[in-house]
């Protein structure tokens, strides 16, 4: 017995200040908590780093706010090709005593000019190929030159107008919808060149150049008519589960439409083959309204306005998820994206927030990266330590097996 013992110490050793064995292929115990130390250290310095630079991308200047006297910004356009932001706004004062027009250097954001609106302040829409950008007040539309920057003539509707959209690349035609009728307009001539007629007023419009064709919102019922832009024929329609589809942004890189409610919702429509792809709760509060609405067609990116209390949502556009929200300091009346300095602009109330949404992915992918790593760190000490048990058994079994010990069967 005095021997099989002797044996048994002749094949293990017992660490005197953990108990623990100490064999090839595993570290004593104070070795193991060392190491084990010094990587939960570095996993932490390195969250540390990620935290602080989320931190920093997310704050730098931004949001910028531009404050151009007291008036109250509504409608906003950006013309990236040539860095100038167009913005229409009212007095500031209800009723309103006057309506204005503001020209915003895109790489600076000073407020370069301001002009008097002759027409009360309403939708806007550019017309990318001449710079030319077109306000529609109550019953006319202002035009304001792109090149010298002032505006040139107003174009007589005659009649209340809701929204307006700009064939940019066929007819050079404007759409105007007014009451539950949309009107395409000569823009040159202001002469009225086709019509069509509808159940229900007219909501949002917009226009894919890529086949011509116009998405028309129908207010309260009748879900989106699909018109041939040449001629106003009716070439399709697209059910709604519920009210309204108010205004609308394309992503035409991937044919997807996007529609805000005056609800919790917005709309998603595959815009390829007219089919409502899915419903998509932005709030959970029914109490919450959406309303202005842009795309980044090279991300595929969508923000949309959500009233009251002035949040911004973001949405993934190939998830159909949302992924992010923040807020203006007040409640947004309209959305416009510069794609070419990743930066989304908010009207509100006293002033235009710039958001610079380039930022706003880079302070959630370090996050998730600060995230990952912590997961990583967790998981690389719990391997270690099962390796090094499981090395432990295994050196222990052995020992008990070559001193022919029936311990070692059993274990």
């Amino acid at each position: 017995m005095i021997q099989r013992s002797n044996a048994l110490l002749n094949v293990i050793k017992c660490h005197p200040a953990s108990n623990r064995l100490e064999g090839k292929g595993f570290l004593p115990h104070s070795q193991t908590e060392k190491k084990v130390k010094q990587i939960i250290t570095k996993a932490l310095s390195l969250l540390a780093v990620f935290l602080f630079l989320a931190q920093a991308s997310s704050a730098a200047t931004y949001p910028l706010s531009i404050t151009p006297g007291r008036s109250w910004p509504m409608s906003v356009v950006v013309d990236s090709s040539r860095g100038l932001v167009y913005f229409d706004a009212t007095s500031g004062e209800y009723p309103p005593t006057g309506f204005s027009f503001g020209i915003i250097n895109a790489t600076t954001h000073d407020v370069i000019k301001i002009l008097p609106l002759d027409v009360s302040s309403g939708p806007m829409v550019l017309d990318q190929r001449s710079g030319d950008v077109y306000v529609a007040g109550s019953t006319s539309i202002a035009v304001l030159d792109g090149g010298n920057r002032s505006f040139v003539r107003d174009i007589e509707v005659g009649h209340p107008i809701l929204s307006i959209a700009h064939d940019g690349s066929v007819s050079q035609n404007l759409f105007v919808a007014s009451g539950n009728i949309l009107f395409s307009l000569n823009p040159q001539t202001g002469a009225i060149v086709g019509n069509a007629t509808f159940a229900n007023d007219v909501d949002g419009v917009v226009l894919d150049p890529s086949n011509g064709r116009l998405f028309v919102g129908q207010y309260p019922a009748g879900g989106i008519s699909v018109l041939d832009a040449s001629d106003l024929a009716q070439v399709g329609t697209i059910g709604l589960p519920a009210c309204c589809a108010l205004q609308f942004a394309l992503d035409d890189r991937t044919q997807t439409l996007y529609a805000s409610t005056g609800t919790n919702y917005v709309y998603i429509v595959n815009a390829a083959t007219d089919t409502l792809e899915k419903n998509l709760e932005v709030t959970q509060s029914s109490q919450n309204s959406t309303n202005a609405i842009a795309v980044d067609n090279s991300t595929g990116r969508v923000f949309v306005a959500s009233s009251p209390g002035g949040s911004i949502i973001e949405i993934d556009g190939s998830s159909g998820a949302v992924t992010g929200n923040f807020k203006a300091s007040n409640q947004v009346a309209g959305l416009a994206l510069d794609p070419k300095a990743g930066e989304l602009y908010a009207t509100n109330y006293h002033q235009v927030t710039v958001f610079s949404i380039e930022r706003t992915r880079i302070f959630f992918l370090l996050l998730v990266g600060g995230a990952v790593l912590v997961v990583v760190a967790l998981l690389a000490v719990f391997l270690f330590l099962r390796r090094r048990d499981a090395a432990e058994r295994a050196r222990i079994q052995s020992g008990w097996q070559r001193s022919g010990s029936p311990l070692g069967r059993r274990l």
